[in-house]
């Protein structure tokens, strides 16, 4: 029985891994897995979706890192694992002459690539064939071979009928409790922080400005507000906007390239956007205290006196 293990980069970078599969007594070329996730029995197809037949996928050659098989992949593959941290994988390894099986472990420190802004594409790393499917619905019936690519691929994003509705009537709650909101007492020193980023932003202008935000491609709405050199007080205001206007991806790049840069500020308020303790219901960014964690741990790192990073990060690592 092979020892599968998806391991961090080092340094981390978000979205990739090295897949280790160690035990792995077959070749390094023409190799194909399979992932099957136990809570549905459901596999992993090549698109980063969940299919009911078994799809084996095409790895590259393997390389040896300490001796033990290896390839490194990317968000197409490590963002479909990470969305459902209970379930438990297995993998199915084959090629021409020898087939094995094994349960994937995840070490700690794995982060989506939710967790980063534009990341670059680890050298070799493999993410899965994003070519849409022919069929309307991603259901196959008998095993199939698809071939990994170098193409970054985003997580599918799939809600059913009955969240839409939940999230629809926790919105009517939430606008009922307003007024209880707004005259309440503030919390105690016990009680969980604040969402990072709440209260309405006048109109913006400028390179950072909300027409262009809502004019123009995403990504060039960023490098330009970036190049105008903003302030981080100023580059707040820009991604409460965004946030409010279900910009995501605006607010999420903002967030990390500041973070990544070395602006403590901006990696503290990314950490509280996704700490259970301090994000924000129905917004951009889901609780998760891994990313959490890194974030926090980056702040520490910059920042050793910092004593709410210190004592958040202690927290969730219990």
């Amino acid at each position: 029985m092979i020892k599968p293990e998806l391991k961090p980069l080092n340094p981390v970078n978000p979205g990739y891994a090295t897949l280790l599969l160690k035990g792995w007594k077959g070749g390094t070329e023409g190799v194909e897995i399979s992932i099957l996730r136990n809570q549905d029995s459901l596999y992993l197809d090549s698109r980063g979706g969940w299919v009911s037949g078994e799809m084996f996928l095409g790895l590259p050659a393997l390389s040896l890192v300490d001796e033990v098989p290896a390839v490194q992949v990317g968000p197409s593959f490590i963002d479909p694992l990470l969305a459902n941290r209970q379930a438990a994988y297995r993998i199915t390894i084959k090629d021409s002459a020898t087939r094995d099986v094994g349960i994937l472990a995840i070490t700690d420190g794995l982060l989506s690539s939710q967790a980063g802004g534009e990341n670059p594409l680890a050298e070799n790393s493999q993410t899965l064939d994003v070519t849409p499917l022919a069929q309307p619905e991603p259901v196959v019936d008998a095993p199939a071979t698809e071939t990994v690519v170098d193409v970054p691929a985003a997580p599918a994003s799939r809600k059913a009928p009955v969240a839409i509705i939940l999230a629809i009537i926790a919105l009517l709650l939430a606008a009922a409790a307003a007024g209880w909101w707004f005259m309440r007492t503030p919390a105690g020193a016990d009680a969980p922080a604040p969402a990072p980023v709440a209260a309405p932003v006048a109109k913006i202008s400028g390179p950072c400005g909300d027409d262009l935000m809502n004019s123009g491609n995403a990504m060039e709405f960023v490098k330009g507000c970036l190049r105008s050199q903003p302030s981080s007080a100023q580059l707040l205001d820009v991604i409460a906007k965004a946030k409010a206007d279900k910009k995501c991806d605006v607010a999420q790049r903002l967030y990390a390239y500041k973070a990544q840069s070395g602006d403590s500020q901006m990696a503290m308020r990314y950490a509280q956007e996704y700490d259970p303790k301090s994000a924000q219901a129905e917004g951009c960014f889901s609780p998760d205290p891994q990313t959490a964690s890194y974030w926090y741990e980056a702040v520490v790192n910059q920042d050793p006196q910092n004593a709410e990073a210190k004592a958040r990060l202690a927290e969730l690592k219990k």
